[in-house]
């Protein structure tokens, strides 16, 4: 069999092609030329700039908050608020900034900045604040550490060490010394007793009292 060439087909000749080729080579050599020394001159100017862009890329480079292992186990509340009703069915509020709780111990909350609040029987309030606590929601008691400040809508306030409050019974007692103020003066003792969510009080230990006469306003 003869092969044949079909003369529609169009030939090139061998010189044509190698004249094509030849040039797209030029061009790209051309190209060539020009773009790597700009880029060449790029990765320079990027090499001398790098000691002034850098704090730029370090701004705004997203930062992967590192993950403390005990503040994952621990249960952690922020503005937290605690009601209940004690023995009289009067309400009363324990609230604090934050509280955190370990699934170890469920019935021991440790609060920042606790505060309770408490009504009496005549429509009064007291309240009592410190640094930190410890909050046992079932039995409703609750252990102030730390600058502990009990007011009262009488106008008298009280000062120590700790404190220890029955939410539930209204009562709250201290073994710190003690100080405090009033319409009735001024006191200083080893501790303090509060009976009846304020109604009575009782100092104890060593207790240094001065009244205040009657007549004349507080100071």
């Amino acid at each position: 069999m003869t092969a044949r060439l079909d003369p529609a087909l169009p030939v090139r000749p061998a010189r044509a092609r190698r004249s094509l080729f030849g040039g797209y080579y030029s061009r790209f050599v051309s190209l060539a030329k020009r773009v790597l020394p700009a880029i060449a001159v790029g990765i320079l100017l990027l090499i001398a700039a790098w000691p002034r862009i850098a704090p730029i890329f370090e701004k705004i480079r997203v930062r992967v908050p590192a993950i403390d292992v005990s503040e994952a186990r621990d249960l952690r509340m922020v503005s937290v608020r605690y009601t209940g009703i004690d023995h009289d069915n009067r309400p009363f509020v324990v609230t604090a900034a934050v509280a955190r709780q370990t699934p170890k111990v469920d019935d021991l909350i440790s609060l920042d900045r606790p505060k309770a609040d408490l009504k009496t029987a005549d429509g009064g309030w007291v309240e009592l604040g410190s640094y930190t606590g410890i909050y046992q929601p079932q039995p409703q008691l609750l252990d102030l550490f730390g600058d502990v400040s009990l007011f009262q809508d009488k106008g008298d306030e009280f000062h120590a060490d700790s404190a220890h409050i029955d939410m539930a019974k209204g009562t709250a007692e201290s073994h710190d010394p003690t100080t405090g103020q009033g319409p009735f003066g001024h006191v200083q003792s080893q501790g303090f007793r509060i009976l009846d969510r304020g109604d009575t009080i009782i100092f104890t230990g060593h207790t240094n009292l001065v009244l205040r006469p009657r007549d004349k306003a507080p100071e």
